[in-house]
């Protein structure tokens, strides 16, 4: 017995040396949706190391602050894990703000909004080119003064082209750029309007236009690494925590340069094109990931073959394999392809997806239940009012995995968007439960993350977001036009707004 008490003495002595770790961010007085079905709603939760590490009561959480925690009091307003958007083509939703269409703005106010729009997301240094100005219809206070260009864009050089290119407004950021001062001389057939001191005022005509031009990259749309970090910015302004890249291009090594440098703020899971699917690999590095191809069925006969064996070769190499399908045949071929595979290489845990999965017949649904097929959807994308879009009540109630995405920059980006499409399609709507879990939980799951994030549980990512309204209770119709007001990725605090 003198033994025995002596192992209980030391094992207590054991668990009282174990420290409880401190936060480095701690949640309070909040409305936490965690999607835990164990434990699915919270008051507070507290985060270390990127991690979670508890969720519960205010008066429980609060042990977990130390001298140097950061202590959000959210005020009650609503927490939900971050968005997961299955289905963007990234590089396109940051070339949105690669180029500014100024036709049609006569406002002053109205360009300087969207200036300072661009600013928010753009790195800093990189460019905000604007084409079609109409400097004639802008309003009688004249056209964009440079203090107030400056004022909206201080670190990103900018050009808007007016008269077919013959005129050029610019800001100071753009004149240093091009080394334009007050000694730089007009050049033949060309003037640089200055005021009444001699100082350059912005505006360039005539052969003073290329002074400028001259300086912005050739390839401004291809720099990837800046198209990447302002998808990256602009994703977190709108909550969304990780996105599945099925553009099919590989950026893999830009977007963990970015990583590395920390400037991306959103877990991006990287695919390319089925046909090169000898070159991709299974990999995890910080936020970015890779290990899935993308391949596209057109509904032909021909393409049978050919997609079959694409889909063999990829899966049997262990890759995730995706189709692009719209329409009856299209679905149909998707799905032969997959059994197909499975037929072949054996049974695995392989999460086949079909990417929109738009029209399929009805008598195929019972396929995607059958092979655990996923149904990659984006709601917002085919949406046109109640009674249109997918009957996402009933391919749910049926039991098909859904993971939704935007589809973005073919359509809003905004997951808010795609909920609100989902819940507000008449008798076709799903829950607004069952659509938040589409854009996280499923979202996860159909990237192999399921166990890491998609949910607030403890020990997953601490990717999440508060929003401006509570989505369960307030009119559905109203859940497009809640906002993002605060989004963390990784325990890091990536856009805020409260």
């Amino acid at each position: 017995m003198k033994s025995v008490a002596i192992i209980f003495a030391s094992l207590s002595f054991t668990f009282s040396a174990v420290a409880q770790p401190t936060a480095d961010l701690v949640l309070v007085k909040a409305k936490i949706v965690t999607l835990d079905r164990k434990k699915p709603r919270a008051e507070a939760m507290a985060v270390a190391g990127g991690k979670i590490i508890a969720v519960g009561s205010d008066s429980a959480i609060r042990r977990f602050t130390g001298p140097q925690t950061r202590v959000i009091d959210v005020g009650g307003k609503l927490v939900l894990p971050g968005f997961i958007d299955s289905h963007v083509h990234f590089t396109g939703i940051g070339n949105q703000f690669s180029h500014l269409d100024l036709r049609g703005m006569t406002a002053r106010a109205e360009i300087l909004d969207e200036v300072a729009r661009y600013s928010t997301f753009l790195p800093k240094g990189r460019w905000i080119i604007g084409a079609g100005l109409e400097p004639a219809k802008l309003d009688p206070r004249g056209p964009l003064p440079l203090e107030l260009l400056d004022r909206e864009s201080p670190d990103n050089p900018l050009i808007f082209y007016a008269d077919g290119g013959r005129t050029a407004v610019t800001n100071s950021a753009a004149m240093r750029r091009a080394a334009i001062s007050l000694e730089t001389k007009d050049p033949a057939d060309g003037t640089i309007v200055r005021d009444r001191t001699g100082r350059p005022t912005g505006v360039f005509t005539g052969n003073a236009v290329p002074l400028v031009r001259r300086h912005v990259p050739v390839y401004h749309a291809r720099q990837w690494g800046e198209v990447a970090e302002t998808a990256s910015n602009y994703a977190a302004s709108l909550g969304v925590t990780s996105v599945h890249d099925v553009h099919s291009d590989d950026l893999v090594d830009v977007l963990r340069l970015l990583d590395k440098a920390g400037r991306l703020k959103t877990r991006v899971y990287e695919c390319i094109g089925i046909d090169a699917w000898q070159n991709a690999s299974v990999s995890s590095s910080g936020l970015v990931r890779s290990g899935c191809v993308k391949g596209t069925a057109f509904g032909v006969p021909e393409e049978i073959d050919e997609l079959r064996k694409n889909v063999a070769n990829a899966d049997k190499a262990g890759l995730q394999v995706m189709i692009h399908a719209i329409g009856p045949r299209s679905n149909r071929n998707a799905l032969d392809a997959f059994e197909n595979a499975a037929k072949i290489n054996g049974q695995r845990d392989r999460r086949f997806r079909v990417e929109h999965a738009a029209r399929a017949d009805a008598e195929d649904l019972p396929i995607f239940v059958r092979s655990k097929i996923i149904a990659s959807m984006q709601p917002h994308l085919f949406y046109s009012g109640p009674g249109y879009g997918e009957d996402y009540r009933s391919i749910f109630n049926l039991g098909v995995i859904m993971a939704f995405g935007s589809d973005a920059s073919m359509t809003d980006f905004d997951p808010l968007f795609g909920i609100s499409a989902a819940v507000n399609s008449g008798d076709r709507s799903m829950s607004v439960e069952d659509a938040v879990r589409a854009y996280t939980q499923t979202a996860a799951y159909a990237e192999f993350q399921d166990d890491a994030k998609g949910t607030l549980e403890v020990g997953k990512a601490a990717d999440f977001v508060i929003l401006t309204d509570d989505i369960f209770s307030i009119d559905r119709r109203r859940i497009a036009s809640a906002k993002v007001l605060l989004t963390v990725v990784d325990g890091k605090i990536v856009y805020n707004k409260l």
